[in-house]
């Protein structure tokens, strides 16, 4: 699910975002499913039921570091640090509910 969420997420805030800016489809593809994969490892390191909170927000500032920093390596690719940070956001508030549902289905036990 994360692997197709993620990169949509990316294209949809780089169109309705002004901060965010990728002239190619296949770039926030690239990084979508750099972050999905990122973010899984760090769900099968981090996330338990005692650990909710620091998952989430682990998953906002790698997601944010990541969105920012791997936009340099393509050609025309523009991502302002607000504009990192709003699609970070945007990725946590799925990631929220998501850890919710992985922690009560007892998916998430170590």
């Amino acid at each position: 699910m994360k692997i197709i969420v993620t990169p949509i997420v990316l294209i949809i805030a780089a169109n309705f975002l002004t901060n965010v800016n990728y002239p190619h489809v296949y770039q926030p593809i690239v990084i979508g499913i750099t972050l999905s994969i990122a973010g899984y490892l760090m769900e099968v390191a981090i996330l338990k039921k005692g650990t909710f909170w620091i998952s989430t927000a682990t998953d906002f500032v790698i997601s944010a570091f990541f969105i920012y920093i791997l936009s340099y390596f393509f050609p025309g690719a523009y991502v302002t640090v607000g504009g990192a940070i709003l699609t970070a956001a945007l990725l946590t508030v799925i990631e929220f509910f998501v850890h919710l549902w992985l922690i009560k289905s007892g998916r998430a036990r170590k």
